[in-house]
């Protein structure tokens, strides 16, 4: 999270000097204690930001190293998610020239019968992969009698390329820039947590029996 959004979450979360929350222009407060009370809006809506700010500058870092890096992170996602048990030893980094339009695979068995071939492509923001990019790609699945791919770009693919992936009769996944960095957050790849907050709301399944109400004290 940036370090802007960051003290406005902080800001957010402390108690006020007074009895009611200002933020972003709302006031609230408890209507029986009076305590101050968070607009849950305000959180989900700077949590939003801090999300967007956040994919933006995972990007503006992907861009910032060598393309053998970009090749090493697309692997690592991939793993994080399950592909490979997890397994780095289950993983290979081709991106040499002659690949084929192949930078890695992840064998999804021990004997490496049933592989994911993976390009990984590192474009200028902007730029969209055009559809020659991936029938190449394509064509290089099929050189391999490979049934999975998966193409990963930090930029985004042209209509021409992701309406010619839907009509393939190999499985090709296509990850676009934006796509990538929320699988990295949510993986926890090039992320960490650097304070977490517990929020905490009524329980209603503990107050779904109807009570039996006592007089209150002095009626």
């Amino acid at each position: 999270m940036p370090k802007s959004l960051f003290n406005d979450f902080q800001r957010l979360m402390q108690p006020p000097e007074d009895d009611t929350l200002v933020f972003g222009g709302a006031r609230a407060a408890d209507p029986l204690s009076g305590a101050p009370m968070v607009s849950e809006a305000a959180m989900v809506s700077l949590l939003r930001s801090a999300h967007a700010a956040l994919v933006d500058e995972l990007i503006g870092r992907i861009h910032s190293h060598r393309p053998e890096f970009f090749e090493h992170l697309v692997i690592d996602v991939l793993l994080a998610m399950g592909y490979g048990r997890r397994r780095a030893d289950m993983a290979q980094r081709l991106g040499r020239s002659g690949d084929g339009g192949i930078d890695g695979l992840i064998a999804l068995d021990e004997l490496g019968l049933d592989l994911i071939y993976i390009q990984a492509k590192r474009l200028k923001p902007g730029l969209p992969v055009p559809i020659s990019e991936v029938r190449d790609f394509a064509g290089s699945l099929e050189a391999r009698h490979a049934s999975k791919g998966v193409f990963v770009t930090t930029t985004h693919f042209s209509p021409g390329a992701v309406e010619f992936c839907s009509r393939l009769t190999r499985r090709v996944v296509l990850i676009d820039g934006m796509r990538l960095a929320d699988l990295m957050v949510r993986y926890n790849i090039g992320v960490k947590v650097r304070q977490s907050y517990l929020v905490k709301g009524i329980d209603g399944s503990y107050f779904s029996a109807d009570p039996v109400v006592p007089p209150l004290d002095g009626f």
